[in-house]
């Protein structure tokens, strides 16, 4: 590619990038107390015509390996117990002690709960879509993120 740099060509499956907390969607991203990395997510799967909602917790080691992860099933929408989302992270993020947030490395990865892909899948963009043939990294199983390169920087779409 002319005028790439190095971050643009990494190969994001074996490297990983970085997650950056911000004041949209990546709230909840930091350090435990014990050192290891953390992100807490809403996520979503739409199930026959109305939407189910989850929250994952993801835990990494220090070179960005998923090491552990739970999802708590929130249910349907329409028929939601009303437990608000927050309450929910409040609660992770006490089990897990995730005591302050900052930058982390993460490296692509699957797991399934309730039948669902949770994780960050790599996916090669197809000709349809803009900047096709590049790599980019979907937050599953709502598609809810899709984090793209330079992978030397947190970059993502929603």
């Amino acid at each position: 590619m002319a005028g790439s740099s190095s971050s643009d060509v990494i190969d994001v499956k074996v490297v990983g990038f970085p997650l950056v907390p911000d004041d949209f969607h990546l709230q909840h991203v930091g350090k435990t107390a014990q050192g290891n990395g953390f992100w807490i997510t809403p996520q979503l799967s739409v199930e026959d015509g109305d939407t189910r909602d989850f929250v994952a917790a993801y835990l990494f080691d220090k070179l960005g390996n998923l090491i552990s992860c739970e999802v708590m099933d929130l249910g349907m929408r329409r028929k939601s117990a009303g437990i608000s989302t927050d309450t929910i992270i409040q609660g992770l993020r006490r089990k897990i002690d995730a005591n302050e947030n900052g930058e982390i490395w993460v490296k692509p990865f699957s797991t399934t709960f309730y039948g669902h892909t949770f994780g960050l899948i790599v996916r090669e963009t197809d000709e349809l879509e803009a900047g096709s043939g590049e790599t980019v990294v979907d937050a599953m199983p709502g598609s809810t993120l899709m984090f793209h390169g330079p992978w030397s920087h947190c970059n993502y779409d929603s």
